[in-house]
């Protein structure tokens, strides 16, 4: 197995260093014109500052206790740990959160790079569990944190409380919401990567019982290999607004619109071992002294993603025990591109069916044309009620959701033609000439999935020490849809899988005191054939023996501890874990079949908030041990799972000196691993990176920030291909930011 870690020098660029000197020259004449209008902040940096890291709730009106008292890990980056590491991206957000990885594996078992968020939980994937205040966010898209409040990450198997899926966890990320309050803030930054970002974030009271709020972004440039052409620019806009009837009923509206428009670069050329002994270059990435190189056609290359998302939110309070809450959601993505794939040359000896490699990249056949248009419909109804039955309190959750989701795909025939349609490996050509286009082939595919699910989650309060928590879901599924089979022109039309199945939960929660709970769970998931709106088989035989298959069934133990302490400032928690997932496996007729078996286990340490009034800290640890465990293929029992790290960790800790506050952490990966066909193709190797900020108040509306993010300037992958390609990681980058408030 091979590693691309490794360390760099350093690549300070006199560009960078001019334009930062300049912007804090700005910043510097901005702050005398702060001073006199300081008096007029009614919302204070250093105060918001000071409400730390320690987050006390979820935001899932599901959990109706506090942290300390909800019986699963569920770890909260809040909008000042955001802030503070200059985080935009959701990839960047969770790099916080260990056991967590961001590694890819190329979409489809090893086959494509793309540029959509890849996440895995406990080992898991988790591309189909993001959720967006508590709705799944089903497109394939890379997330911006522009709108976003905090990010909630859900440990273990948990489908009674978010439906179908999440095997490993849950991602949520809360949207920020009009509230009863007047600011504005503006916050503008450039990077090393001659990335400009504006965000503005403004909320007015317009009276007594309507507040709106409007969050904006645009941004522009983004090159994090210095190689000329990469460019990624979006617009954004999110407003809110929230009208409060009575002083028992509210409704909430918000929507967002967001636009990309981006030249991105799908990875660099991987030297496979074949490759490398025929062309005396050594195997595995290419030397870093070429990551410069721009490997795609800068004229054809494209990326277009266009989302719309609009959410009502209906809140009545019944009586001081009983409200009910209606939330319903209409959604759309649409996502373009035509993005060169950089892998070397080859032609296959029909005979021997053997390669024989050539020290050029296609960049005319192997492409990623894709044109695909996701949408969501989702309305969900609660009542959440408390009331005592025989000295017994209940926090109780009842509930209903029914939802939509369809995804069109359109089948492209790439029909441009090149002089040449090779480049050098070396020394890339990214201007050539073309002519043709990428056309529509056929029918496109579609596949709708639509569901119903009720829902009671109860949590008991049985004496002041001892809590119960139950819950239940009953969904019903069904997807419908066509597809094409890989190396198939043929469609396969009127494909469908239904089914019924219940998602639980259980856990007995103990409390010798106010600031400390011990407690035991269990909880289930279930994935449905066609849950992620993609159907499985390579005939149309095998496509009809996937769909009866029964869910994918997942089962997660937890033994944890939660402690608040220092005035509880501080939470510390602790937990053992083990999930044991039920998979499809094959047997030697290709028949498919449950009863493979995929186990992860380990433990889990989190540290979050307040050392002392100037101190604050976000740290976690976690160990975990992944295994195949069952397979038809006795081979492959033993082996990990893929983009699961035996040891992550993570901290980030800031010091609030007057004026000043200085913020230093890193994130550690033991490393991950690509599995596939039976064998490791690929081992990252471990990996630590440190990051550091400063930040100077110059008054009560002005802020400066310096981020500086892999100080060391580390080498490393974070999406790798066994077609013969993979995504570095971005290496030193320094981040100015200016925040003014109004």
């Amino acid at each position: 197995m091979k590693t691309v870690i490794k360390e760099s020098k350093s690549k300070f660029t006199k560009k960078l260093i001019v334009k930062s000197m300049g912007l804090a020259l700005v910043s510097m004449a901005l702050s005398a014109q702060a001073n006199e209008v300081k008096e007029l902040s009614t919302t204070h940096v250093k105060e918001e500052k000071k409400a730390g890291y320690k987050i006390e709730k979820a935001s899932s009106p599901k959990y109706t206790g506090s942290l300390l008292d909800t019986p699963k890990t569920i770890n909260i980056i809040s909008s000042e740990v955001l802030k503070d590491q200059g985080v935009t991206s959701l990839n960047d957000a969770l790099r916080n959160v260990a056991g967590v990885s961001t590694f890819g594996a190329g979409e489809g078992g090893g086959g494509n790079i793309t540029t959509n968020d890849k996440i895995t939980i406990r080992g898991f994937n988790a591309n189909g569990n993001i959720y967006i205040d508590g709705i799944r966010d089903i497109a394939g898209y890379s997330r911006d944190m522009f709108n976003i409040e905090q990010l909630e990450v859900t440990k273990g198997a948990s489908s009674s409380i978010s439906g179908k899926g999440s095997s490993g966890g849950t991602i949520n990320l809360v949207t920020k919401h009009a509230v009863q309050d007047d600011f504005l803030n503006t916050d503008i930054s450039y990077d090393e990567a001659e990335r400009f970002r504006l965000t503005v974030d403004a909320n007015s009271q317009i009276s007594d019982t309507l507040a709106g709020r409007i969050n904006a972004l645009y941004t522009k440039g983004g090159d994090p290999l210095d190689n000329g052409i990469e460019d990624y620019e979006t617009l954004a806009i999110a407003p809110s607004v929230k009208y409060v009837i009575s002083d028992k009923t509210n409704i909430a509206a918000d929507f967002m619109y967001m636009k990309q428009d981006n030249n991105p670069m799908l990875g660099l050329p991987w030297i496979n071992a074949n490759a490398a002994a025929q062309l005396g270059l050594p195997e595995g990435a290419i030397d870093s002294s070429l990551w410069g190189n721009y490997y795609g056609v800068a004229d054809r290359d494209f990326e277009e993603v266009e989302i719309a998302m609009g959410t009502l939110l209906i809140e009545h309070q019944i009586s001081d025990s009983l409200t009910l809450r209606s939330e319903t959601r209409l959604a759309k993505n649409e996502k373009k591109s035509t993005i060169s794939r950089p892998i070397l040359r080859s032609v296959r000896d029909p005979d021997t069916r053997e390669y024989t490699y050539f020290n050029e990249i296609d960049i005319h056949s192997r492409t990623q044309n894709i044109d695909q248009e996701n949408s969501l419909f989702v309305t969900k109804f609660d009542a959440i009620t408390q009331l005592d039955t025989g000295g017994i309190s209940h926090d109780l959750v009842l509930g209903a959701e029914y939802y939509i989701e369809e995804v069109t795909k359109q089948k492209l025939k790439d029909n441009r033609v090149f002089a040449n349609p090779y480049v050098s490996l070396t020394n890339p050509n990214s201007n050539l000439p073309y002519t043709g286009s990428v056309d529509i082939d056929g029918k496109p595919t579609n596949t709708k999935g639509k569901g119903w699910a009720i829902y009671a989650l109860d949590t008991m309060t049985i004496s002041d020490n001892w809590l119960l928590t139950l819950g239940a879901r009953f969904e019903d599924y069904e997807a419908k849809g066509s597809t094409y089979f890989r190396r198939n022109p043929v469609l396969f039309e009127n494909i469908k899988v239904d089914g019924t199945f219940v998602s639980w939960n259980a856990a007995l929660a103990y409390k010798p005191d106010a600031n400390s709970t011990y407690y035991i769970g269990v909880a289930n998931s279930q994935d449905p054939t066609g849950g992620e709106l993609a159907f499985s088989g390579r005939s149309e035989e095998q496509l009809k023996q996937y769909n009866g298959l029964d869910p994918q069934e997942a089962t997660s133990y937890d033994v944890g501890a939660k402690w608040d302490l220092l005035d509880e400032s501080l939470q510390v928690s602790a937990a053992l874990f083990l999930t044991k997932k039920t998979v499809a496996d094959r047997d030697d007729d290709n028949t498919p079949f449950l009863s493979g078996e995929q186990e992860a286990k380990g433990i889990e340490l989190t540290a979050t908030g307040k050392l002392s009034d100037n101190v604050n800290i976000l740290a976690g640890y976690t160990h975990q041990k992944t295994e195949v465990t069952k397979d038809f293929n006795s081979e492959t029992q033993g082996n990990g799972l893929t983009a699961a790290p035996e040891d992550t960790a993570s901290v980030w800790v800031t010091y609030d000196l007057n004026k000043w506050t200085f913020g230093a952490g890193g994130q550690y990966s033991s490393g991950d691993i690509f599995w596939r066909r039976n064998t490791a193709y690929f081992d990252s190797g471990s990996l630590t990176l440190f990051n550091a900020m400063a930040s100077y108040t110059f008054s009560d509306n002005l802020l400066l920030q310096f981020n500086v993010d892999n100080i060391a300037d580390k080498e490393y992958a974070t999406d790798y291909s066994a077609k013969g390609h993979f995504r570095p990681g971005p290496g030193r980058n320094m981040k100015f930011s200016l925040r003014y408030q109004f």
